[in-house]
Formats: C-alpha cells, sequence, structure tokens
C-alpha cells in the first residue's frame, strides 16, 4: 500500500475524531469533530492536503529519525533503514506524550 495509499482512523483518546483514505497522494477524509487540534491535518481542506503534508503527519507520530540509540529502535522494530511510515504502521502512531493513535483499515 504505502504511505499515499492506505486507509485508517485516526483517534483522540478513545474518540474517534476522523476516517481517512489516502490514494495516489489525494486525501478523502471523514471528520467527526470540529476540534482541528484533535483531526490529523487539521483544517486543511482535503484539497489542500500535499503529499508533503502526509509525509509531516506521519513524521509527528513517530520516534524523531535523529534521536539517540535511533538504530536500536530501528533494529527493535525490524527495519533496516528509517521510514517514519513504516514506524507508523508498527506503533499505530502512538506517541507518549500525545492522546492520539492510528488504527489502520487496510
Amino acid at each position: 500500500m504505502g504511505r499515499y495509499n492506505c486507509k485508517f482512523a485516526y483517534y483522540a483518546g478513545d474518540k474517534k475524531t476522523a476516517d481517512v483514505v489516502i490514494r495516489e497522494g489525494a486525501v478523502t477524509s471523514k471528520r467527526y469533530t470540529d476540534a482541528a487540534l484533535d483531526l490529523p491535518f487539521g483544517n486543511l481542506p482535503d484539497s489542500r492536503i500535499s503529499r508533503k503534508t502526509i509525509d509531516l503527519f506521519f513524521d509527528e507520530h513517530c520516534v524523531p529519525e535523529h534521536r539517540a540509540n535511533i538504530r536500536q529502535i530501528l533494529d527493535y522494530y525490524g527495519i533496516e533503514k528509517y521510514d517514519a511510515y513504516e514506524i507508523c504502521r508498527l506503533t499505530n502512531g502512538v506517541m507518549v506524550d500525545t492522546p492520539f493513535r492510528i488504527v489502520w483499515q487496510d
């Protein structure tokens, strides 16, 4: 599938805030809240979400690329090379300091 071809639900805690489909880099979403901070791409209209925005979304939902001991973390996940999307697939985008998570539907 890949980062530009995937489908997921986005949650803030236990509350589903959006369903997202990305096909060939084009985003279609159904939003269940008006709270921009609880949405995967904020208040951006689907038509304005670029591939760069998609990349930034996945970057923000995983361990930073230049973190100390990143090699050990990648080894733990069984990943050869840093790839934010692949890390999000394995961790559901869960970070210690945020309530957000990705539930993959593809």
